[in-house]
């Protein structure tokens, strides 16, 4: 259950966000069959790039191992971390919020994080202090769409955080400077989860007017 303290909200989202894995049948979720990108519409080839990185850590069975190989990144990792990075700078823009630069340290934590999450077969949020936090749970790609599309339930004459536009709000956060991304798969391969982390946190209690802003408002 989600929980939010009322000065900061834990240092990241807790809120989240499950969609249901191919077993779903239609009509379960319909943000399910309208989404089939990483995350904007023009992302090419999204799908292909999460099931390499599937496919990699897949081969290997030990999560000490995986947690290992990620000192570095493998070819599609980066490009997945460059596609998720590049759709969070084109909803950020929308709203006057500069763009995120990548961050491999906080990358290296969300992907373990996702292998965590995909090892275990579990959906809650890492705690990781000091970072904001988006989690996604699919058989496909399509996290920071799906994130950005809470805007349609966000008041922008109120302000503030609700668990249903917390994703929204974190992606778009003007103070927020630095992105992570993980993604990693369970239930072979069929489930893919996605972890985002950024820094600065966002969601502060009381500065959603001036973090949060509308659309074409520069």
């Amino acid at each position: 259950m989600c929980k939010h303290t009322n000065i900061l909200i834990f240092g990241l989202l807790f809120t989240v966000l499950f969609i249901k894995s191919a077993i779903s049948t239609e009509g379960d979720d319909k943000s399910d069959s309208d989404s089939d990108d990483l995350a904007v519409r023009d992302d090419n080839g999204s799908d292909e790039i999460v099931e390499k990185v599937g496919k990699a850590l897949r081969a290997d069975q030990s999560l000490s191992g995986l947690f290992q190989k990620r000192q570095s990144f493998t070819d599609a990792q980066r490009q997945f971390q460059k596609q998720a990075l590049d759709a969070h700078n084109v909803y950020r823009a929308r709203h006057c919020a500069q763009p995120l630069v990548l961050d491999d340290a906080l990358s290296r934590s969300a992907q373990n994080y996702a292998q965590t999450l995909a090892y275990y077969n579990i959906f809650q949020h890492s705690g990781t202090r000091g970072v904001g936090e988006n989690l996604y749970m699919s058989s496909g790609g399509a996290a920071v769409k799906l994130w950005y599309d809470e805007i349609k339930q966000y008041n922008f004459n109120s302000g503030g955080f609700s668990m249903s536009t917390g994703h929204f709000t974190q992606v778009v956060w003007k103070g927020s400077q630095k992105l992570g991304m993980g993604v990693a798969y369970s239930n072979g391969g069929r489930s893919a989860y996605v972890v985002a982390q950024y820094t600065p946190p966002g969601n502060y209690i009381g500065q959603f007017t001036a973090n949060v802003r509308p659309q074409n408002s520069c």
